[in-house]
């Protein structure tokens, strides 16, 4: 079972294992290499047959809890020690410290929404965006536009006891994933986007690996949420028979045989640290 730790208390031993294990990704031409993971995000990013998977939809969480453990998996099919740290933006709100350091995810864009300048990923040559909105080949960022989220409004959402409101998309209200995801205020996971901006801020914002770190954060966040409130299939809405959504028992693709259900209780496959 593995720990994914907060990436301010990373060694920099750890750090450049995740680093290098995501470039190795990269660099791999068939299979389910980075690329892959970006393409399938952008193909459901909006509704697929109808129906609304990754986002404005309460399959959000699982879809990008499920999402996380496959790019995980990757990862330790190169090298088995590594995990997925989570950036808790309540805490580290710089533009150039954790965990946009030179030793891990870089820095800023150049010229207000430019390419990354510093670290591991900045520039094409050590890191060449190939699936992408834009024409750009270098990973781009644009922080600091907005606020992020504080712990105040994360508490807020986390108090909330019911999942999931009817109408069941980016427009619902009373329940806790549509404030998580950032379509009622306070504003959380969508913020944090725009924040860093850039690749970040677009369709194929997987491009950018510090998007991982953030939704380890959000996937951490409704673990903290579940911890209070249950693990169980009663806390997952809609239960059933609801139209353009993923129901409880419903198969979230792209993955066979994977539902909401099966991913709700994650203890035995990660924790948190």
């Amino acid at each position: 079972m593995g720990v994914r730790k907060n990436a301010r208390d990373l060694t920099a031993a750890e750090k450049a294992a995740f680093v290098a294990a995501v470039k190795r990704l990269k660099a791999q031409t068939t299979g389910r290499n980075y690329d892959w993971f970006v393409t399938t995000h952008i193909n459901y990013f909006a509704a697929v047959g109808g129906i609304r998977y990754a986002h404005q939809s309460p399959s959000f969480l699982p879809w990008h809890r499920q999402y996380l453990i496959e790019f995980e998996k990757a990862l330790q099919a190169i090298d088995p020690a590594v995990n997925v740290p989570y950036w808790d933006w309540t805490t580290d709100r710089t533009t150039s410290g954790v965990p946009f350091t030179a030793d891990f995810m870089g820095g800023n864009g150049s010229g207000g929404n430019g390419p990354v300048t510093t670290g591991p990923f900045a520039g094409s040559a050590n890191w060449r965006i190939t699936v992408s909105s834009s024409s750009s080949t270098s990973l781009r960022r644009a922080m600091g536009n907005t606020t992020l989220p504080t712990s105040t409004q994360v508490n807020s959402v986390l108090n909330i006891s019911a999942y999931d409101a009817a109408p069941w998309n980016s427009s619902a209200s009373g329940g806790m994933r549509n404030r998580l995801e950032g379509w009622q205020t306070p504003n959380l996971h969508n913020a944090v986007h725009v924040w860093v901006g850039g690749h970040m801020g677009q369709q194929d914002s997987p491009n950018d690996p510090v998007f991982w770190l953030h939704h380890c954060n959000i996937d951490r966040l409704w673990a903290r949420w579940q911890t209070r409130w249950g693990f169980d299939g009663t806390h997952y809405l809609p239960a059933a028979n609801t139209s353009g959504v993923i129901d409880l028992n419903e198969t979230m693709q792209p993955w066979a045989g994977v539902t909401p259900a099966t991913v709700l209780d994650h203890r035995s496959v990660y924790t948190y640290a």
